[in-house]
């Protein structure tokens, strides 16, 4: 999962390979809310990733399609791995303590 992660954050970050539409960057902006809810509702938001999303809320306003659909794209992957990470943590603190 963690290879997905990276693997969406780099091609998100690499813009420039295709011409996203105003409906792929809306599909994508949505669905980086639905994580960044995730994110939230498991008591784990990342700053970055909400500053990724605001990005990308800016870009689509701006009629930056490109640019809104790799921000959310990377707004979204920073939120799954936010979640990953609120899940890991609810058990990490059992191998912490001394038996």
């Amino acid at each position: 999962m963690r290879t997905a992660v990276v693997a969406t954050l780099l091609v998100s970050l690499s813009s420039g390979a295709f011409a996203a539409t105003r409906e792929q960057a809306e599909a994508a902006l949505a669905d980086a809310v639905k994580a960044e809810d995730a994110a939230a509702k498991a008591g784990n938001k990342w700053l970055p990733a909400e500053t990724a999303l605001k990005a990308a809320k800016t870009a689509l306003a701006a009629g930056s399609w490109d640019q809104a659909d790799a921000q959310a794209m990377a707004a979204k992957a920073m939120a799954v791995r936010a979640v990953e990470q609120a899940r890991d943590q609810e058990t990490a603190w059992r191998d912490a303590v001394i038996r």
